[in-house]
């Protein structure tokens, strides 16, 4: 009796109208799926834009870096030339001792160059690479950062040249304190300049100093080294200078994509 009224009410039971509401509920499940995808795929195109902003403003901080860097490493050089012109002819700077000195202490000058790969590491350290959907433009950038990791490049530009504790090892302190206080400025962040300043010392006591460095056991091949070194720096820092145009050229056009 109970199963027959159960067949009744089955019978009675409005199928199409149910079937529509669960068509309803499921199209309602969907819509609500998909504009969640929508607000999601927005939340990370906004984010992928904010990494693309931040990256092209340190790749702009890299290209001045590396413009002030080469520079400076070209006016190293010009000092470790006239101290290598010294130690190989005996020619002294300006026909001056004291300046030949300078010479060869300012060709101990050190700038070192990095990277500033803040938002990249933290894009790759978050899985956040993926944000930027150009894959040739990852791939490029990757390869960009590698050079303050490991390589070749890296390795060159990580300067510890012996020259420099020898040198200033066989300067008398009081000589390098002068040096410090009148023949060298440190500008706004890494930036350094040398300058041109009067002797502190006479011209017999340089020479005695000249004379140190002459006597000292490998220090003009150290010497020579070290500005080699220089050399290929600046000519591998001006293809990352290169590389970082390019770049900023494809991140702006993957700003406007």
């Amino acid at each position: 009796m109970r199963g027959t009224r159960w067949l009744v009410r089955l019978r009675r039971h409005n199928w199409t109208a149910s079937i529509i509401e669960l068509v309803i509920v499921a199209l309602g499940i969907l819509l609500a799926l998909q504009v969640s995808n929508w607000n999601q795929e927005r939340l990370d195109r906004a984010r992928g834009d904010r990494y693309l902003q931040r990256i092209h403003s340190e790749l702009v901080a890299d290209r001045q870096d590396i413009d002030q860097t080469i520079a400076l490493w070209r006016t190293v050089s010009t000092y470790g030339g006239a101290a290598i012109a010294h130690g190989e002819r005996g020619d002294l700077v300006g026909g001056s001792r004291w300046k030949t000195v300078l010479a060869y202490y300012h060709a101990s000058q050190l700038k070192t160059i990095e990277l500033e790969d803040t938002t990249f590491s933290e894009m790759r350290d978050s899985g956040d690479l993926g944000l930027i959907a150009n894959e040739e433009l990852r791939k490029q950038l990757a390869n960009y950062y590698r050079m303050t990791g490991a390589g070749t490049r890296a390795m060159i530009l990580k300067h510890d040249p012996e020259y420099r504790p020898q040198v200033r090892g066989l300067t008398p302190w009081h000589v390098q304190e002068y040096i410090w206080s009148n023949c060298f400025r440190q500008l706004a962040g890494t930036q350094q300049e040398y300058l041109d300043c009067p002797s502190p010392i006479s011209e017999q006591q340089a020479g005695l100093i000249l004379a140190d460095y002459g006597k000292a056991d490998d220090l003009l091949q150290n010497l020579r080294f070290w500005m080699s070194t220089l050399k290929v720096s600046v000519i591998v820092i001006g293809g990352v200078r290169k590389d970082t145009e390019v770049l900023l050229d494809d991140v702006r056009a993957a700003q406007k994509e």
